[in-house]
């Protein structure tokens, strides 16, 4: 009976009295190098745009890493075998990435997102709170806090690009980055100034009072 691979990792298992005298080398090797790459294995994916299959065969193939990272052109769509395994997915192309068996549930991968998916051999699944993604769960929380930050404005903490060089100002209703104008200069000198004579007419009123006394 000739030896069969495994369902998942399509290792290779051997029949007895199969291999002899070659079950060390290479069999035995080619199988250790087989699981390490299913643990710790990455594989780059060049995408084009357009539908990707993950090679996945009896010898070496894309579908056995643990590590999927995908480069190339989005967005696109990446099928993966149908059959339960574990991935680390990163999209560092320049589009969405969806995986998917084919058939149930799929999972997006936004521009630079990074994230651990299952797939139970029909659908796709990728580690969330409450059913929310993980990147989704944290956008919606720091919109909220920077809604509650400016509540008092009635508006939201506005965003930091091209904000170089500028300081954050409100008209009382809107904050906004702006760029220092010579008005807002002027203010703060004339603030200075104010600020200045009050303390010398507290000096000088008490000095008179000190000099009444004696």
């Amino acid at each position: 009976m000739p030896s069969s691979y495994t369902p998942r990792l399509r290792l290779e298992l051997q029949a007895a009295g199969e291999n002899l005298n070659t079950w060390g080398a290479p069999k035995l090797n080619n199988a250790i190098s087989r699981i390490e790459t299913a643990i710790a294995g990455r594989t780059s994916v060049a995408l084009t745009g357009a539908p990707y299959v993950l090679a996945a065969s009896n010898g070496d193939d894309e579908a056995r890493s643990a590590i999927l990272d995908f480069t190339g052109t989005g967005p696109a769509t990446v099928t993966l075998p149908s059959v339960s395994k574990v991935y680390l997915a990163r999209n560092g192309s320049s589009g969405a990435v969806t995986l998917t068996t084919g058939a149930g549930a799929t999972v997006a991968l936004g521009v630079n997102d990074t994230a651990l998916v299952i797939c139970d051999a029909t659908n796709v699944f990728s580690l969330a709170i409450g059913g929310t993604s993980i990147k989704a769960y944290v956008d919606a929380v720091r919109t909220y806090v920077d809604q509650q930050a400016w509540a008092g404005q009635a508006g939201v903490l506005p965003g930091q690009g091209g904000s170089g060089g500028k300081f954050l100002k409100t008209d009382g209703t809107t904050p906004a980055w702006t760029a220092p104008a010579v008005a807002d200069l002027s203010d703060y000198a004339g603030d200075q100034a104010a600020k200045a004579a009050a303390a010398s007419a507290a000096a000088t009123a008490r000095a008179v009072a000190f000099s009444l006394l004696f």
